[in-house]
């Protein structure tokens, strides 16, 4: 029996501006006109937040998380669609179904990414594996009429920061070799990980690109970012990443928000929307055979002002008789901390975990 080849061949795959490019295959009169898609809170016809834009709408600087009305302006000549997670889903589930044949195993991230270990498959052979990945994104592309991005690379960490390197239907590779030349030259914002925050406290040190967070050293990082973040990014800026592909893995939390049609101030105006998001999120895990221990809510005034309410079970949540008393006492507990008008309102879960003794519960 041969033994397992001793590189790794990790690949990310990266649907391009997935939900408005499912929408702008199902209009092929659009062409390369903008396409935006939106969750619309219905408040007015201009109120709620960009889901997702097409790459002609991006170039006229609208990205997702703008609101309506600035998207709006950027970009008055998009195309408009209403976002369909149902449709989007079900297209994401075939189309990374199919990846599972060209890999040994395959995580999947997100509903528009994916990372694949074809280590065995390509027997350690960079190029077997990109013969592979480049089938695969042809595939895509014929079946689908969509296009995505891939980066191949030894782990997941360049992986991911290749398949971003050249979008949309990009295909990077990254041999072990070429791993600090490609990192060295990016901005440090460019480092999965980085977030605003750290950014802007490495650029008051003087630190622009991953090539000079790697010649800080880890001492330096350590005392300016603490252990563990310094620590992770000096090994980051290394491309150094051992993290293994997690097939089964499940999203660390559940959630739904919804805007109200009219700012609210008690629990009676919110209880019927609150109830609905209980049924939601209650059949939503129950679909998955979830089990959940930890429940929070969530209120945003129309200040915007964020207020949350948060509690830890003992044993798992059975019944949604429970789930919505729990979430009725945790909203009453919050509403009681001062007035505010409430714009939006969520519930969400985590803590997933092995079932209790008995079966979930439904209705008789």
């Amino acid at each position: 029996m041969s033994s397992p080849p001793s590189l790794r061949l990790i690949a990310h795959i990266d649907m391009d501006a997935f939900f408005a490019s499912v929408e702008q295959r199902k209009h092929p009169e659009w062409g390369n006109d903008p396409v935006l898609v939106g969750v619309f809170t219905g408040r007015s016809e201009d109120s709620g937040v960009v889901s997702s834009a097409s790459y002609s709408a991006r170039k006229m600087g609208v990205r997702a998380g703008m609101p309506i009305f600035q998207a709006k302006n950027l970009c008055p000549s998009a195309h408009w669609v209403s976002v369909n997670h149902a449709e989007y889903s079900t297209i994401s589930e075939q189309i990374f179904t199919r990846l599972f044949s060209f890999a040994d195993v395959v995580e999947l991230a997100s509903i528009d990414e994916a990372y694949a270990d074809l280590s065995i498959k390509a027997k350690g052979d960079f190029s077997a594996a990109e013969s592979l990945l480049r089938e695969f994104q042809t595939l895509v592309k014929k079946e689908w009429g969509l296009s995505c991005s891939v980066g191949l690379s030894v782990n997941k960490l360049v992986a991911k920061m290749a398949s971003d390197a050249r979008k949309p239907a990009g295909f990077t590779v990254v041999h072990p070799d070429e791993v600090s030349m490609f990192l060295d030259p990016l901005p440090i914002k460019a480092l999965l990980g980085v977030g605003p925050k750290t950014r802007d406290e490495l650029k008051e040190k003087g630190i622009e690109t991953i090539l000079d967070i790697r010649r800080a050293g880890l001492s330096d990082l350590v005392k300016w970012l603490g252990t563990a973040k310094g620590n992770y990014l000096f090994a980051a800026s290394r491309g150094i990443d051992a993290a293994p592909l997690d097939p089964n893995r499940e999203r660390k939390q559940h959630s739904r928000i919804v805007t109200l049609l009219q700012d609210a101030q008690s629990w009676t105006d919110v209880a019927p929307r609150v109830h609905d998001l209980v049924e939601l999120v209650w059949s939503e895990t129950a679909e998955k055979g979830q089990f959940f221990t930890q429940l929070g809510v969530l209120a945003i005034s129309s200040s915007l002002k964020q207020y949350s309410k948060s509690k830890s079970l003992t044993v798992p949540c059975a019944t949604k008789e429970q789930f919505s008393g729990e979430i009725e006492s945790l909203f009453l507990l919050l509403l009681e901390t001062e007035p505010f008008l409430i714009r939006r309102i969520g519930v969400r879960v985590s803590g997933f975990t092995a079932p209790p003794k008995q079966k979930r519960l439904f209705d008789f």
